[in-house]
């Protein structure tokens, strides 16, 4: 991390922390984590973002006061924004207005390639970090203050989220490392788990199954994707499903190289996810359409309908495919 971003940590008093629409385990712990962090040191910190955090996290997260848009007049005073997990005021959906009205000064704290080049005055970006809650730490470490209990525990819902509780590539010895500080530190990994992954809805069975049989596969059985409507979305937001349930079984079929769910909101944008099994950059194909991410898990917008969006990724997948092997029908 530059000198620049820290002075504005040292020298500014009231800062809003805030993270992409429809906010993750990586998003909401790294922001958790931060807040805790500015508060040992005597500042003020406020956490607001587009859309509310999934209710599940509270279980894992309780007491924290974790804001969401509600209209200008509830945004309190602030002299800096810290973004985390992304690094453009344009992810911020229906706060971005209100944002740029009050042009303040940004930081940028993200794991994100590319990132360096977002909106941040001042960031900090490690590409190679398994998540934006991990390299929170290394701030706690520079403060030279000791982690709390619920802060550790926000860091460990960053980590897990990102690294599929530890089943992803970028889950390094060093992850393995920092997650045994956590635990240390009092992170009970097994009630974490039960409170996110054993809570479930009594829909969730049904909407999972229902989900699973709108699965496809394509490419000579590369490509592997499943198309959600605003319906599907609504009733996925109602009963707390996680989505993402959905795109790992596909990733487990064999010979799957990429996989890609597409989500239709009611405003006529198709919210796409990627997934890599093995060499395709997904990240190259989300940057290709105005997004971003991983090399093996990344994102972007189209303003699209469902099929339209399919038929653009199609290609592009296809290209990455035949980029390496050369066979692709």
């Amino acid at each position: 991390m530059n000198q620049a971003f820290l002075e504005v940590i040292q020298n500014e008093q009231r800062f809003l922390l805030s993270g992409h629409e429809r906010p993750d385990g990586d998003c909401i712990g790294a922001q958790v984590a931060m807040a805790h962090l500015l508060r040992a040191i005597g500042k003020d910190a406020v956490i607001c973002n587009p859309d509310p955090a999934p209710a599940v996290f509270e279980s894992v997260l309780p007491g924290e006061s974790i804001g969401a848009w509600r209209g200008e007049p509830g945004l309190p005073e602030f002299d800096v924004l810290i973004l985390l997990d992304c690094a453009h005021v344009s992810r911020l959906g229906r706060m971005r207005p209100a944002i740029e009205r009050r042009a303040p000064k940004i930081l940028v704290i993200d794991h994100h390639v590319g990132s360096e080049d977002g909106d941040g005055h001042e960031c900090f970006v490690d590409s190679s970090a398994p998540a934006t809650g991990a390299m929170i730490l290394q701030l706690y470490k520079h403060f030279e203050i000791t982690v709390p209990q619920q802060a550790a525990h926000a860091v460990f819902l960053s980590i897990i989220s990102d690294t599929g509780w530890f089943k992803y590539s970028n889950t390094t010895a060093d992850v393995f490392r920092i997650a045994a500080e956590l635990v240390d530190a009092g992170v009970d990994a097994s009630s974490v788990y039960d409170r996110l992954f054993r809570q479930n809805h009594p829909e969730s069975v049904d909407y999972l199954a229902s989900s699973l049989g709108e699965c496809k596969l394509d490419l000579d059985g590369k490509f592997g994707f499943v198309l959600i409507g605003p319906a599907a979305i609504e009733r996925a937001s109602r009963i707390g499903f996680d989505l993402d349930a959905v795109m790992e079984p596909l990733r487990s079929v064999r010979g799957v190289e990429v996989v890609a769910m597409f989500k239709e909101n009611a405003n006529g944008v198709v919210k796409l996810s990627l997934r890599a099994a093995n060499d395709v950059d997904v990240q190259a194909i989300a940057a290709s359409l105005g997004g971003g991410g991983h090399r093996k898990a990344a994102g972007a917008s189209l303003e699209s309908d469902l099929q339209g969006a399919l038929s653009v990724v199609r290609e592009k997948v296809r290209a990455a495919l035949m980029a390496l092997d050369g066979v692709v029908s």
